[in-house]
């Protein structure tokens, strides 16, 4: 090796700009070498911990405990060196947040202490706890039940502002009309019915056809905070609670009837009739099919006689729509048939059908305790001067009569029609009775 030349190692010391950076990196290791080692302690709060439930608390027999799960999330202060607490090297899932063992000899709501520790996967020990916010949590316990309750829709909006003037709000109907609420028993047995609440978007106002929105569940407590520990199984995502506001259109329409069992001739020209009140109001929902006629109800002739017959009809659910005159209870038909005549047929009509038979079984009527052998037919005279039993048929439907049963039965006749020509504007007028014995064939 030369002499007279300094080594290379050797000549990077007498070179200015490596001293200058090789100081500042060694500089930079001392200061970072006393910071780890000698830095004080520092403090950080760590947010929405969970709570654990802990089994330490000794309950009843079939006590249990009710929660908010909202309410179990605390926030935790941890002190230590800096690089130990900080958010890469320490986390809130280090942490675990327990109830401190207790004992509940009473139903109702307890406060329950905390603690806290480090949990077994935490990179070190070298944290310490400090504190947790809040130091305790509110449970309730009792004994789990499940009752039934009525449902009441309630539409928070001012109703006058909902519809413009030609439609009427009817009563705002829930999706359910009862529910199961399952919680603690004595909270159970303070509640009386449960709210489906709801509020229309006032930019949707006014309506302009029936609507249905969601709501949310309510309940009507002492005490507002009991409602949390209660819960409803049968509302999910795939069935939230909603609210119909049925929005109604009223219109004036004709009032009719229909007829069954009426003769041949009637089905495509009714006979006259009067329904009072001949006309009325009504209020129809808007989504569906415009009405044009009301049908007030059903006329059975084997009610009908050869007089003026009334028949009257109450206003109730079977209607179908709602009556803007909220005066009108019924109705009253009149069908004026006094120009027919009548005759009451000694006999027992000729032919006889059983509907819906078993073929393994016989069926017999016992006539002389039946009401068959006296049968009433209305119609124009001259038709009834030359009817007889053998126009007539009769028809028993036996499908409720017992296999099982040797001794006779009762059953109302389905129908007696008559069944030959030249007679479709005669009928037979009256509800008949027949006992008939059941026999299995040989």
């Amino acid at each position: 090796m030369n002499k007279g030349k300094k080594s290379s190692i050797e000549s990077l010391f007498y070179n200015n700009k490596f001293l200058m950076v090789f100081s500042v990196v060694v500089a930079v290791l001392l200061w970072a070498s006393v910071k780890i080692n000698y830095s004080a302690d520092v403090t950080r709060t760590l947010s929405d911990v969970k709570v654990n439930i802990a089994d330490n608390i000794s309950l009843p027999e079939d006590y249990k405990a009710f929660f908010n799960e909202d309410d179990l999330y605390v926030q935790v202060e941890v002190s230590g060196k800096a690089y130990n607490v900080n958010q890469r090297a320490f986390s809130k899932d280090d942490i675990i947040v327990e109830t401190v063992g207790s004992y509940v000899d009473s139903a109702g709501q307890k406060t329950i202490n905390l603690t806290a520790k480090l949990a077994d996967t935490a990179g070190t020990t070298d944290v310490v706890i400090t504190k947790v916010i809040p130091s305790a949590v509110t449970v309730y316990f009792d004994k789990e039940v499940t009752d039934t309750f009525n449902v009441v829709a309630n539409l928070q909006n001012d109703m006058s502002s909902l519809a413009t003037d030609e439609f009427t709000i009817g009563n705002i109907v829930p999706s359910m009309t009862t529910i199961d609420v399952k919680g603690p028993a004595t909270i159970i047995n303070k509640l009386e019915k449960v709210y489906f609440n709801a509020k229309l978007d006032e930019d949707s106002l006014p309506l302009k056809e029936t609507k249905e929105i969601e709501a949310e569940v309510a309940y009507v407590l002492d005490r507002l905070s009991d409602s949390k520990y209660l819960s409803c199984p049968g509302i999910n995502e795939s069935n939230p609670p909603t609210v119909t506001i049925p929005l109604y259109v009223s219109k004036q329409v004709n009032t009719s009837v229909k007829f069954v069992n009426q003769p041949a001739v009637y089905n495509d020209k009714i006979p006259e009739f009067t329904v009072y009140p001949a006309k009325v109001n009504v209020l129809y929902n808007s989504k569906d099919e415009e009405i044009e006629n009301l049908f007030v109800g059903t006329v059975d002739f084997r009610n009908v006689s050869n007089k003026v017959n009334y028949f009257e009809f109450p206003v109730d659910e079977k209607l179908g729509v709602n009556l803007v005159d909220k005066s009108i209870s019924k109705f009253t038909v009149s069908l004026d048939m006094s120009s027919m005549s009548s005759v009451t047929l000694q006999k027992t009509p000729a032919k006889i059908v059983f509907l819906n038979q078993d073929e393994s079984y016989s069926y017999t009527i016992n006539f002389e305790k039946s009401e068959l052998n006296s049968v009433t037919v209305m119609g124009p005279k001259d038709k009834l001067d030359k009817i007889t039993e053998e126009d007539m048929q009769i028809e028993i439907n036996v499908s409720s009569l017992s296999l099982m049963r040797s001794n006779e039965q009762l059953v109302e006749v389905s129908n007696i029609s008559i069944v030959s020509e030249g007679f479709d504007d005669c009928w037979v007028y009256g509800k008949y009775n027949a006992y008939i014995s059941v026999e299995e064939k040989e």
